[in-house]
């Protein structure tokens, strides 16, 4: 896939909010969305833009969108691989960056190179109002699981250290398919030892009411809005475990930043404030 293919895609999914937690999807209409948008930037907008290098130093950050940029001071960098190159990640590496690489493990994407190697008996519903990516069927073994080990297969040899499962929480949504959060376990599971296998980390992320069954599985969590949406204790377990949990709220909700940082620092969380874009650029809680 382009690089601008995936940055077009996800200019057209901004506006909308996703809950993989609790399986709810909130969608926002289009001008309705505009309008809490603006009201949002006006709110934090202005904060966020003066602190963009607050970045440096932090412990991470989290880019899927062009323009990246590669050249910032932290310690993990997780970001879309079709966006770098196998010479970026060593260079990332060589600086002493942990180069984690996004990876949808819930849904079929038709910018992906694989595209092609999924049967339509495994392609379900819509993901929300996105036509562009379907839910996959999680529970299906012959297809599925091969097809999203390879997608890690393809990171493991890009020279990545880690990866970021995304679309976790598809077995709350209405996929399609009647796999169960008990499936969801297996799947997760499976798809953690064959990180493993390859020398790679991995995190979970979100579908926060997992974190029981996953946490002695995964090696860190990455959750997106649970101080906007009031879940952050959820994931308190990572932190137990001594695992890093990164957190990422988002400009377009609004929220007091100040007292999420506090809050995000109590927790023992590495946070972020990014926009729905989830470009370079944003603030980090240091």
């Amino acid at each position: 896939m382009a690089t601008g293919a995936r940055a077009g895609i996800r200019r057209q999914q901004w506006c909308h909010t996703l809950l993989e937690r609790r399986g709810a999807r909130l969608l926002l209409p289009g001008i309705r969305c505009l309008l809490i948008v603006a009201g949002a930037i006006a709110a934090l907008g202005q904060s966020a833009t003066a602190s963009e290098n607050r970045r440096d130093g932090a412990y991470w950050d989290w880019q899927l969108t062009n323009p990246y940029d590669l050249s910032v001071r932290v310690e993990m960098l997780v970001i879309e691989p079709t966006g770098v190159t196998a010479a970026d990640v060593a260079a990332l590496k060589a600086r002493g960056v942990q180069p984690f690489c996004y990876v949808s493990i819930g849904t079929w994407e038709p910018w992906r190179d694989d595209a092609e190697s999924f049967p339509a008996s495994v392609i379900g519903a819509t993901v929300g109002d996105w036509p562009d990516e379907k839910y996959v069927d999680m529970a299906d073994r012959a297809h599925v699981w091969p097809l999203m080990k390879a997608r890690i297969d393809v990171c493991a040899a890009m020279g990545f250290v880690g990866v970021e499962p995304d679309n976790m929480g598809a077995h709350d949504n209405d996929t399609g398919f009647p796999f169960t959060s008990a499936d969801a376990v297996v799947y997760f599971r499976e798809i953690a030892a064959h990180t493993h296998g390859l020398g790679l980390k991995i995190l979970q992320k979100n579908a926060d009411e997992l974190v029981p069954q996953l946490v002695d599985t995964f090696d860190g969590m990455l959750v997106e809005e649970c101080f906007h949406y009031d879940f952050c204790e959820e994931v308190l377990p990572y932190v137990r475990a001594g695992k890093p949990v990164l957190a990422v709220e988002f400009t377009e909700n609004g929220g007091d930043w100040d007292a999420y940082c506090a809050q995000a620092k109590a927790y023992g969380f590495h946070l972020l404030l990014k926009s729905y874009e989830v470009t370079a650029g944003g603030r980090a809680c240091q």
